[in-house]
């Protein structure tokens, strides 16, 4: 297996191996995590119900090796990828972008990256104007001071962080013009 760091991980566990389900059970009570049980995903060649196994997402503030996390967690390398796309490793939980495979519910997840896939799945169809116009109606509905830190860790919340990156001076002054309104 090759080595590399990540902050976000892709996982898949089975249960009724011990060592996985002792990672399951690692996971739920130590790590940033969304995770999905697929108990319903069918084997293309044989048309038979593939055996149950869990996809998990974790993701950390910092980049870590994955042969740490392997240790870590008690398992070997081989159970664990580098996620190249955070918003599709989610998605994935659900086979969102494969509409021939088994679909799974939102209700279906656990953890607490469940947000961050809520909100994705929210905005999926949202194109960026509609966001921009969001993010303005936020704005208006505060009906006192807006604090910037405040109000941007809202709009990442929302999902909008993308949005908010590119339209910075504009939203800035937005707000600017809003507290002079309610504060001058």
């Amino acid at each position: 297996m090759e080595k590399f760091r990540s902050k976000v991980f892709n996982l898949i566990l089975y249960q009724e191996d011990e060592t996985h389900y002792c990672a399951i059970d690692k996971i739920k009570k130590s790590y940033d995590y969304a995770m999905i049980c697929h108990d319903r995903d069918i084997n293309q060649e044989t048309g038979e119900v593939k055996k149950a196994h869990y996809h998990v997402v974790l993701k950390f503030t910092n980049a870590k090796w994955n042969t740490a996390l392997a240790e870590e967690l008690g398992i070997t390398q081989n159970y664990i990828e580098e996620s190249h796309n955070f918003k599709r490793s989610l998605l994935y939980l659900l086979h969102w972008y494969d509409e021939d495979k088994a679909q799974y519910l939102l209700n279906e997840v656990t953890g607490s990256l469940k947000n961050n896939l809520e909100s994705f799945i929210k905005n999926e169809d949202k194109s960026e104007s509609e966001k921009v116009l969001e993010i303005l109606e936020e704005i208006d509905n505060i009906d006192n001071y807006i604090e910037i830190k405040t109000f941007c860790k809202h709009i990442a919340k929302m999902g909008y962080w993308d949005v908010l990156r590119r339209s910075t001076g504009l939203i800035l002054r937005c707000i600017d013009e809003h507290n002079n309104k309610y504060y001058n």
